[in-house]
């Protein structure tokens, strides 16, 4: 698998190819791209957060935390001393910087249902949906927010594939096949699960006219997608 350097490169590329182009065609402002460009690096951390102690799961579960340890406060505020709310705060980041992330590694396995494409899809819709929902993005907002994070999550998935084949001793790894696969057939239940997500996920999703436009410039039957594109 690629190195935790060669993924920050990898996704930094990518995201900052894409963001400029956005940029370029007019399709977001500076800080649109500067921020577009960012969720695309980090999702393109993602995938290892299912190694047991790699950088990327100790930054969500670090920064996780942090923001969690702060919303509790804030919900606290007014009731609580400062010293309270304080330790309070410290309560929740060591909650879950300590116990939850070593609960998550036990329950993941790497290369798990975390390396593949359908948890790319499942991540991108949610990324649409809180941005949508939590920023108050208009759709073409959002739905470039869903675009970035699969940019960058399956930036991740190709590189860890590259680096399972050695090219110079011309041999394939036993990893080939691990890291960009569709879903996880050892982890059927946790697919299925994730496909009925992705189904809830699609109806939760704001216009999906953009969507829907680069369908039909892709030779889609656009009017076929909307019709049964599911609205809750």
């Amino acid at each position: 698998m690629a190195n935790f350097q060669a993924h920050l490169i990898g996704g930094a590329i990518a995201s900052s190819t894409l963001s400029l182009g956005c940029f370029d065609q007019g399709l977001t402002d500076s800080s649109e791209t500067l921020g577009l460009f960012v969720l695309g690096v980090a999702s393109s951390l993602l995938p290892d957060i299912d190694a047991d102690d790699s950088k990327p799961i100790r930054a969500v579960f670090d920064l996780g935390g942090i923001v969690l340890g702060f919303l509790v406060a804030f919900a606290f505020a007014g009731r609580l001393k400062v010293i309270d709310l304080l330790l309070l705060w410290f309560s929740v980041w060591a909650l879950t910087r300590w116990p939850l992330r070593l609960a998550f590694a036990r329950l993941t396995v790497h290369r798990g249902i975390w390396h593949t494409l359908l948890m790319a899809l499942v991540l991108a819709l949610l990324a649409v949906v809180l941005a949508d929902t939590l920023l108050g993005a208009d759709a073409r907002l959002a739905w470039l927010a869903g675009g970035f994070t699969l940019l960058g999550y399956v930036t991740h998935l190709v590189l860890d594939e590259a680096a399972s084949v050695d090219l110079f001793g011309r041999r394939v790894k036993r990893s080939f096949g691990t890291a960009l696969k569709p879903l996880s057939l050892r982890a059927w239940p946790a697919s299925l699960s994730l496909m009925a997500l992705v189904y809830v996920l699609l109806g939760l999703t704001p216009d999906p006219g953009p969507v829907l436009a680069v369908a039909g410039h892709l030779g889609v039957d656009a009017q076929r997608l909307a019709d049964v594109w599911p609205r809750w």
